[in-house]
């Protein structure tokens, strides 16, 4: 079966999770159409398992690139990632509705804008339904989301997992107190500011450690509380600053489920979240608002043993549920629902 998949923000855990797909469905052919966000790019982004690969600019008249590859390629799945590739794509008169799968890898309508922002983009999302197969959603939370918006029976979750990561020194900040991290893009969404008021209040007895880059004004604000503050770098740097973290804190607004999770998962750190759908919906411990992450960056300094638990608790039900072989089932379960082509029918690509 032929499988394109689409997205606008090609790089950062986007990319991870799609690679991830492929990785762990082979017996298909995998394609794809995709522009890179400008900074985001880990190093991943030519390590796909792709027949073929096509990278068009990040603007609006890419979107004359779109017919010609899909009539080129002559999919029999239109896999969207992000919620920007989905509405622009969905919106398109030629693509058929009945091989589009969409992954929104975090709803824009769960952002912490205005009300009527919020609305505006959940009516875009459940009239762009129904000219959707299946929402593919990342986990549990995403999917449940997702039967409000379609037929439940046309949602399916697929739990995001993390591959092998690459054996790297470790690179340790040059401090005595035990470091907090967070990896991601400095904005609104992974809750840079969450991040800086918890480590603001707890400076005096824990190192924090954004790694990451962003927009320039975000990236000083965050080094004046005394954050220190990688940039971007590529995904075996990314690595090797996570292994020399004590813990994980994961503070995103809203999110699908993200792959640095997993990666700290995998490296079997102790992990605080904040409170927000996805890891609410796997029964993990999160911290309810910024004086309760306050409290857990304290106990953790001050090796409180029920606090240590719940941490490697996160850690090791992540570990369980995100797995390959779950991955797998959930993709052979999603793939199958659609009808290849004869192969008398299909186009090579040139």
């Amino acid at each position: 079966m032929k499988i394109l998949h689409i997205t606008e923000s090609f790089g950062g855990g986007v990319t991870s999770a799609i690679n991830s797909y492929i990785l762990n469905s082979q017996q298909h052919e995998h394609y794809l159409l995709a522009s890179v966000r400008k900074g985001d790019t880990t190093g991943e982004e030519s390590q796909g398992l792709f027949k073929h690969m096509e990278l068009v600019p990040r603007r609006l008249s890419s979107l004359a690139r779109v017919k010609p590859y899909i009539d080129r390629v002559q999919p029999d799945v239109i896999h969207l990632h992000s919620t920007y590739a989905g509405a622009l794509i969905r919106a398109l008169p030629f693509i058929p509705a009945q091989k589009i799968v969409y992954t929104p890898h975090g709803f824009a309508f769960l952002r912490g804008d205005h009300p009527m922002m919020l609305k505006a983009y959940r009516a875009i999302e459940s009239l762009l339904a129904r000219r959707t197969a299946v929402i593919a959603g990342c986990g549990m939370d995403e999917q449940r989301i997702a039967g409000e918006l379609i037929e439940p029976g046309h949602t399916l979750g697929l739990v995001n997992v993390c591959d092998e990561l690459p054996k790297v020194p470790t690179v340790r900040s040059l401090t005595s107190k035990p470091v907090v991290g967070m990896v991601g893009r400095i904005g609104r969404q992974k809750g840079h500011e969450y991040f800086r008021v918890v480590a603001e209040s707890c400076r005096d007895i824990a190192h924090f450690k954004w790694i990451g880059g962003g927009d320039a004004r975000a990236m000083a604000e965050l080094e004046h509380a005394g954050i220190e503050v990688t940039g971007w770098r590529p995904r075996a740097e990314v690595i090797a600053h996570m292994q020399g973290l004590d813990l994980y804190f994961h503070t995103a607004a809203w999110d699908g489920f993200p792959i640095s999770v997993l990666e700290a998962a995998k490296l079997d750190l102790p992990i605080a979240l904040r409170r927000i759908g996805p890891f609410v919906a796997e029964g993990l411990v999160t911290a309810q608002d910024v004086d309760d992450a306050r409290k857990t960056v304290i106990a953790f300094a001050k090796a409180d043993a029920s606090v240590l638990a719940d941490l490697r608790r996160n850690c090791s039900s992540i570990r369980s549920l995100h797995s390959g072989e779950q991955l797998q089932s959930s993709l052979e379960d999603l793939y199958s629902r659609f009808t290849p082509r004869p192969t008398a029918d299909r186009l090579a690509i040139g």
